[in-house]
């Protein structure tokens, strides 16, 4: 399976940073058309995402849009502040922040669901490493959409599936696969307070229904 590659960007001259990196230096690398994140002050460069993998997670922002409260915002691509100086990118966050007063990344604090759509060069850190870091960082709630049978899960696909703290301090992981419309738990703040999202994660993929 193809993992993210952990490589300096190019550079027309000598590369001026030295690991372990921090979230800041995203917001100082020339403007390119590479995708990067800083995990575990490394710099992780991953190739540009599939088509199915953007109208996934399009579809969950233009959904979870609809049904957030006025002060809560669905950003994609953005980054966030971890705690540890880190700087994870996913595909999608709900936040109570305000992006004018935050522009060199959303801290972690106000971050109460990440939503990642795993592809095979991310896998193993959407599903391991990701999971944890969030988790350390307070994050309550995460979202791991999967568009293709894993080794816990065979089918049906794509599944969604999500790791929630809950009100007696322990996580708990749900699956939900595709088929049919269910409610899924989504944080939009640090409290107890979760918005049921009606959805069959079968909608993620594929042609819109007439």
């Amino acid at each position: 399976m193809a993992m993210p590659a952990r490589a300096q960007p190019p550079a027309a001259g000598p590369f001026p940073w030295r690991p372990p990196f921090t979230v800041d230096l995203l917001f100082e690398l020339p403007d390119s058309d590479v995708r990067y994140e800083v995990l575990e002050g490394q710099l992780v460069v991953s190739p540009a995402p599939e088509p199915r993998h953007n109208l996934a997670a399009d579809r969950l922002r233009t959904l979870t849009s609809s049904l957030l409260p006025r002060d809560v915002e669905a950003i994609t691509n953005t980054a966030i502040r971890m705690p540890n100086g880190d700087g994870p990118i996913p595909g999608l966050l709900i936040t109570t922040a305000d992006p004018e007063e935050t522009p060199r990344g959303i801290p972690a604090e106000f971050v109460h669901t990440v939503i990642e759509v795993v592809s095979p060069t991310n896998a193993s850190d959407d599903r391991a490493k990701k999971p944890a870091m969030y988790a350390a960082a307070g994050i309550p709630c995460y979202w791991r959409v999967e568009l293709k049978p894993w080794r816990e899960h065979l089918g049906p696909v794509p599944a969604i599936v999500v790791r929630l703290l809950g009100e007696d301090g322990d996580w708990h992981t749900t699956l939900h696969p595709a088929g049919h419309a269910q409610l899924i738990p989504l944080a939009v703040g640090r409290g107890p307070e979760l918005l049921p999202v009606d959805l069959d994660p079968a909608t993620l993929v594929g042609r819109r229904p007439d």
